[in-house]
């Protein structure tokens, strides 16, 4: 099989996966009363998260038994082939709990460590199924879709927020959020770093920033992006990517280097 074929098949489970771990999700938030408790500071869990988890896996793995994962909640597993699918199952857990509509199932797979090919998010609340696999583009609901075309940061409309799981890491971040503040149109968030970076490779959003993330965060919204016209790299090239903690600077491509530097003063 060329990698070609691999990446195809796995975009078409990657999507099944999240319309089924999509349908499990609306059913308990309709009718199933969950707990939801603190795994770290200010980073929450629900017994849905676990739940949506299993479906996803269980899916790749019925189509793909021998290829690593990589989930929020059940950690890593090495698989006999080179490929590992990395998996949130609710990004936005407390806009989940809360029953706000902007949270999202996550889905990547790579074959090179952080450099994904197949991306899948999807709002179920929304029906939005964002997807994209590497030299076909980037679709929503089946419709391509590409980054804006915004030149102008002082135009520009972009999703930030405070490390929160990271406190004491808010001294530094409330430097860059006044420049970027200064520098850029408007703020928005929406508690899914998945959703802001879909939402910049819909041409929502013209770029994003967030500290302190995990990979599994990002790494379908990278996918995303760089499908559609844009660019997502590390906010420092000497402080790559790692599977817990991700600095991420996404954007239309035509703003990246503005943001960078206002990141990075």
């Amino acid at each position: 099989m060329n990698t070609n074929e691999m990446i195809s098949k796995r975009l078409a489970v990657a999507i099944e996966a999240a319309r089924l771990g999509g349908e499990y999700l609306l059913e308990m938030g309709r009718t199933a009363s969950f707990t939801v408790s603190e795994k770290g500071e200010n980073d929450f869990v629900t017994e849905a998260d676990s739940g949506c988890e299993a479906i996803i896996i269980k899916t790749i793995k019925r189509h793909f038994p021998g290829d690593g994962i990589f989930a929020e909640e059940s950690g890593s597993e090495a698989g006999v082939e080179s490929g590992r699918w990395i998996i949130d199952p609710i990004d936005g857990t407390v806009n989940f709990s809360r029953s706000i509509p902007g949270y999202t199932i996550s889905i990547a797979w790579e074959l090179e460590r952080y450099q994904p090919l197949v991306g899948v998010v999807y709002n179920p609340r929304h029906d939005e199924l964002f997807c994209a696999a590497e030299g076909s583009g980037a679709f929503l609901n089946g419709q391509p879709i590409a980054v804006s075309t915004v030149t102008d940061p002082t135009r520009a409309l972009i999703a930030t927020v405070p490390p929160h799981r990271r406190r004491d890491r808010y001294g530094r971040y409330h430097e860059q959020a006044e420049r970027l503040f200064l520098g850029t149109s408007d703020f928005r968030s929406y508690g899914s770093c998945a959703l802001e970076m879909a939402y910049i490779a819909a041409g929502r959003l013209d770029g994003y920033y967030e500290m302190s993330l995990g990979y599994y965060d990002l790494a379908a919204g990278l996918a995303l992006v760089r499908e559609a016209g844009g660019m997502g790299t590390p906010v420092d090239e000497r402080t790559p990517f790692t599977d817990t903690h991700c600095d991420v600077v996404a954007s239309n491509g035509l703003i990246h280097a503005q943001i960078l530097h206002m990141v990075q003063q």
